[in-house]
């Protein structure tokens, strides 16, 4: 039975990568393979007190030593963690702990990754000799196969396996039909684009309508503050759910939604996984690729850089309006993606 050192974007309040997490650590502990898992968070004490695993601070450079020689295998689960748009230092955070775990003799596992964008060609040059040494690769979008060969990283170890949260089987309950139509937004700021106006339009107009609007937090620290605002414009035309939510809690809310109008990657997966038919705003190619593994189209005028309120409400409307057909193609193409799963499931049971 193996000891594994798990590593990725814990502990920083975004329900997206604890959803990973969450997952991740429900696979280790059902396989038979697995003794020990150790998380690096970013906040230790929360992560051990929220999902009762050991969990050591991931700065803190002497403890990540002490049990990586205690590991079998250093694992990155799920994200987007080599990439520099977010971040310039964080990529060469993750390479460190490839190339200090391969100088230790240690297997590296990276799975259900989503790769780049990486901009600066300095990076693409470190992450393709640095990711040379990895034991197993998983993608989980094409794209991120495409980087990597383009990196002349062995196809023998690109494997594509899907997100692990589209594996939450939570299957969305049947309203009734004189249930009010309900519609879950969940959205982020980004690159100081002004996204209030335009939001605020669409809201006016399904108020009107007599839809209802749900605004919640996905990572609460950053998304509070757009909640405040938009709040402040809207009033009692929307409601606002500002508790820091669980991904239990998250699922609750958007299962019992018609529809999620979203900008963040993992409550499109939370809405997929519900089978949730949701209006994708696309600012990062993450979601692009999240889309084409659900044989789903991308609208260039549903995107943060330029959003179109007009367009936006549009396609709002041809949703629900053909909300039991757009159920049926989610499910399909979500059953699908599921099924690439097992592809971690036995790279776990064979670490």
């Amino acid at each position: 039975m193996k000891n594994i050192l798990l590593a990725g974007y814990y502990g920083f309040g975004n329900l997206g990568d604890e959803a990973i997490l969450e997952m991740f650590l429900m696979y280790f502990r059902d396989s038979s393979n697995i003794k020990n898992v150790v998380v690096l968070s970013g906040n230790p004490e929360e992560t051990n007190k929220r999902y009762n695993v050991k969990s050591i601070d991931r700065y803190n450079i002497i403890s990540v030593v002490k049990y990586l020689f205690k590991t079998d295998a250093l694992v990155f689960g799920g994200g987007s963690l080599l990439q520099d748009v977010t971040s310039k230092r964080s990529i060469h955070y993750y390479l460190f702990l490839i190339k200090l775990a391969k100088l230790m003799g240690k297997k590296v596992v990276l799975l259900s990754q989503g790769i780049g964008p990486i901009i600066h060609e300095s990076n693409l040059k470190y992450v393709s000799k640095v990711l040379k040494k990895a034991d197993i690769i998983t993608v989980r979008d094409y794209m991120s196969v495409d980087i990597l060969e383009k990196m002349n990283i062995e196809k023998s170890k690109i494997k594509f396996s899907a997100d692990p949260v589209i594996g939450l089987g939570f299957k969305r309950e049947r309203k009734k039909d004189s249930d009010k139509t309900r519609i879950c937004f969940t959205l982020r700021n980004w690159k100081n684009i002004e996204l209030t106006e335009e939001i605020c339009k669409v809201v006016d107009k399904l108020y009107n309508d007599g839809i209802e609007c749900v605004f919640i937090c996905f990572q609460y620290n950053m998304d509070l503050f757009l909640l405040n605002e938009l709040e402040s414009k809207l009033g009692e035309k929307a409601k606002f759910i500002k508790n820091r939510l669980s991904t239990q809690e998250a699922m609750e809310i958007i299962k019992n939604m018609d529809l999620l109008v979203g900008i963040r990657l993992h409550a499109l997966i939370l809405s997929a996984s519900a089978y949730v038919p949701f209006v994708a705003l696309s600012y990062d190619p993450k979601i692009d690729q999240f889309l084409q593994c659900l044989d789903m189209e991308v609208f260039t005028d549903l995107n943060v850089n330029s959003i179109d309120s007009e367009a936006l409400y549009k396609e709002i409307i041809s949703k629900l309006d053909n909300k039991e057909q757009e159920q049926e193609k989610l499910e399909k193409s979500v059953n699908k993606l599921r099924e690439t799963i097992q592809v971690n499931l036995d790279i776990i049971d064979n670490i």
